[in-house]
């Protein structure tokens, strides 16, 4: 991943003005307002602070396994996919489903707006078992609450991230109903469902570059179908996705884009379609969380998904393109 940054400048028209007194001759100097100055209102050492906060929740309760003590620094999606994370490393009796939290960044994204809820955005360097660095969120919902881990992506193997503002001077959150864009943060999320859904029979399928997630669904889908029909059982595979209701984050970009981040649903399908044809789950996971539920014909595995992508501005050529996701299986059941 290629790391840059672009320092925003801020311009201040002026308008000069000058005038004469009643019965003075001299001209008068008129004096200039100061710029102002942009600043983030979050410093990077109060980041480093939150930052280490959380990382401490979380790292207290993966020794624990008391998913309760999340609640105080992990909010939204964050707290959801870290609960179901921790229920199946319980289930499979490890810690391989546990994404690797440790806070130790090499970019952060901080806040300029007056308001809230503000949302900071970080990089981390790249885990010692994980292919590339995460993306995190966090979120402050009001003045008087504490900075919570709100969501987190893993970054997709040789991404280039878009470039944002200095972290002294801060990037703007993008609303999610914000026109600017190609599409608006929601709709883009809505249409990128569509597109990992029915993948290239999408009719959104053109706006998006294509990516490692919907790849990952044709050789995944190709991989359990093969293996059904190698037993003469006509394999059938589909997934769906869906947005949840909890809300989009955006911040704006250098070049006036938007990095999203959303939460979504999805549940893939794998059927074998000739009579008399049973099938189990596929994987480690999969199988911890079926249990002792009896076999049929229909495997449905439910995940818990988090997206992050590049939207461009709305006069660019680019496409809108993915920069990484979280896919966590939640829980399996016979159909």
């Amino acid at each position: 991943m290629r790391r840059t940054t672009t320092r925003a400048t801020a311009v201040v028209a002026t308008v000069l003005a000058t005038g004469l007194l009643t019965g003075c001759a001299e001209e008068l100097p008129t004096p200039k307002p100061e710029a102002p100055v942009a600043a983030a209102v979050v410093t990077q050492s109060q980041e480093r602070e939150i930052l280490d906060k959380v990382a401490g929740v979380v790292g207290e309760v993966t020794k624990a396994k008391d998913a309760e003590k999340l609640e105080p620094r992990l909010s939204g999606p964050a707290l959801d996919i870290r609960e179901t994370q921790l229920k199946v490393a319980d289930a499979r009796g490890d810690t391989e489903p546990l994404t690797d939290l440790t806070m130790e960044m090499q970019q952060v994204i901080l806040p300029s707006d007056q308001e809230w809820p503000r949302s900071s955005f970080a990089i981390t360097v790249q885990p010692k078992d994980l292919t590339t660095p995460v993306l995190m969120s966090f979120d402050q919902a009001t003045a008087r609450d504490q900075y919570k881990l709100w969501g987190w992506v893993r970054l997709l193997p040789g991404v280039t991230m878009p470039q944002f503002a200095e972290a002294e001077l801060g990037s703007p959150a993008v609303p999610p109903d914000d026109e600017s864009l190609k599409v608006t943060p929601t709709d883009a999320i809505k249409q990128y469902a569509s597109a990992l859904t029915v993948d290239k029979d999408s009719k959104y399928a053109d706006s998006f570059a294509d990516d490692d997630l919907r790849q990952f669904f044709r050789d995944y889908g190709k991989l359990q179908v093969d293996a059904i029909n190698k037993e003469e059982c006509r394999g059938a595979f589909k997934v769906e996705y869906e947005p949840t209701k909890d809300p989009v984050k955006a911040v704006r970009t250098a070049d006036g884009g938007a990095l999203v981040m959303a939460a979504m649903i999805s549940q893939e399908t794998i059927t074998a379609r000739e009579e008399g044809c049973e099938i189990g789950p596929p994987t480690k996971t999969t199988q911890a969380l079926w249990g002792d539920t009896d076999v049929t014909n229909v495997v449905e595995v439910n995940y818990k998904d988090m997206v992050a992508m590049y939207v461009p501005p709305k006069d660019s050529d680019d496409e809108i393109s993915l920069v990484g996701y979280e896919h966590v299986p939640s829980s399996v059941s016979n159909g």
